[in-house]
């Protein structure tokens, strides 16, 4: 019984030296509380995204001699994306282990760049050297006379940002505080809502004739586009972390819920212009006027993932809430199909048929903890996409029917039909962000 009185002591002695406060993924701001009348941090993150992937478009093969037909990937576009924003955020404890939080984030630039894949042979520029001659189709699926019908603009960057971002506020509440409870885990559950605040990205603005549509004015440096997608978001998410001596693994899982708004882009907003140009088959205006136009909204998608991770605290001392950690973690994330902006999207000018992928990334994180007031942070993460496609929509009604002309308004004989659609590959994100906290 000594024994065990003694290894009790230690325990107790041990937690009172160090108190667990849970991982970073679990802190949640507290007021009202004996020893913190009062919690409010204020911080200022700059986030920076590097997307590739490169886009392939199918053909199909007879087969040769073997008369067994095929359907191949040919690698048709390069395509990157470069996003910086800088994100001021606010967190107010409200009372015990109860947070509102709000953040409003400036977008530096958000520029997209697709051009000529260099190991690929490019079917979107029509070819007159080819015997017989290849001209190219239009949306309508009618061959186009010389010289041809190009899809959309290939090596050209589309530039957006330079504005604010959408509104995002939420609470979060720590059901369960180790710091309080020492044999309890931390958790934590929150809700988010991001309000579509930003001003909106119309893709096809000033595109809506035969020559601005290849050489529209966003595709200048000068005049950037905006970064809304005009949609209600709301984000669920419960946390877990217990303290392990120096470890402090975690655990999160996340469900986002877009909604859309008055505001959201259909691409029956300019379904006459672009018909008119070629860009739209020439019975979407007239579908657009019909019960039909609910094939042409926008349909984002959900996304649903899961973090499993862990902080490692290599130093750490309690008498100056001193705190170096090291944060390594995994997690996934899982994208339904739908309708929306895509890698496709600055080129055509539409939202764009999505078809559902997974993704998986891995992070490393660094934190210095100063004092109790300053908290340094920095965190980058690699995630990888699986292919899917980015183009596809039905015909009719229905993903099966085959009619003519289409009930689809967005249906597009180039890409949508099997054996021409397009397809994301070998998609990358490297992201850092660099936080910068003060707590008052």
């Amino acid at each position: 019984m000594g024994r065990l009185r003694t290894l009790a002591t230690l325990i107790a002695g041990t937690l009172a030296a160090a108190p667990a406060l849970g991982a970073e993924i679990t802190r949640v701001s507290s007021s009202g509380e004996p020893d913190n009348a009062f919690d409010l941090r204020v911080e200022v993150r700059w986030e920076r995204t590097q997307h590739h992937a490169r886009i392939t478009r199918e053909y199909g093969d007879n087969g040769g001699t073997t008369g067994i037909g095929t359907v191949n990937d040919n690698v048709e576009l390069d395509y990157s994306q470069v996003t910086n924003r800088l994100v001021p955020a606010l967190h107010v404890g409200l009372w015990h282990d109860l947070e509102l939080r709000a953040e409003l984030p400036y977008v530096l630039n958000d520029d997209a760049t697709w051009k000529d894949a260099s190991d690929g042979t490019s079917a979107l520029t029509p070819n007159p050297a080819l015997t017989p001659p290849y001209y190219g189709i239009n949306a309508d699926g009618a061959v186009c006379a010389s010289p041809g019908c190009p899809f959309f603009p290939v090596g050209k960057t589309l530039h957006a940002g330079g504005a604010l971002g959408d509104l995002k506020a939420g609470i979060a509440w720590g059901i369960l505080n180790e710091r309080k409870v020492p044999f309890a885990p931390t958790w934590v559950v929150s809700i988010d809502l991001t309000a579509p605040t930003a001003a909106g990205f119309d893709p096809a603005a000033g595109r809506l004739t035969a020559a601005s549509f290849f050489d529209a004015p966003s595709f200048a440096s000068s005049k950037r586009a905006g970064v809304g997608r005009k949609i209600w978001v709301y984000e669920l998410a419960t946390a877990l972390s217990k303290r392990m001596g120096p470890a402090d693994p975690y655990f999160q899982a996340h469900l986002r819920i877009p909604q859309k708004s008055s505001g959201t882009y259909s691409n029956c907003d300019h379904a006459a212009e672009l018909a008119a140009i070629g860009q739209m088959t020439s019975v979407s205006p007239a579908l657009c006027q019909t019960g039909a136009k609910k094939l042409a909204e926008a349909d984002p998608p959900l996304v649903a993932g899961m973090i499993f991770g862990a902080e490692l605290v290599p130093y750490e001392d309690a008498a100056t809430s001193q705190k170096f950690s090291i944060d390594l973690r995994l997690s996934g994330d899982v994208t339904s199909s739908g309708r929306w902006y895509d890698e496709l999207t600055p080129a055509t000018g539409k939202l764009m048929h999505n078809q559902a992928y997974l993704s998986a990334a891995a992070s490393l994180g660094l934190q210095l903890r100063a004092s109790r007031y300053i908290t340094l942070s920095a965190l980058g993460s690699y995630q990888y996409d699986t292919s899917h496609l980015v183009s596809g929509e039905a015909l009719g009604h229905v993903s099966n029917e085959v009619v003519y002309p289409p009930t689809n308004p967005n249906f597009d004989f180039r890409w949508d039909l099997p054996g021409r659609r397009f397809r994301v590959i070998e998609s990358t994100l490297l992201s850092v962000a660099v936080n910068a906290a003060i707590t008052f």
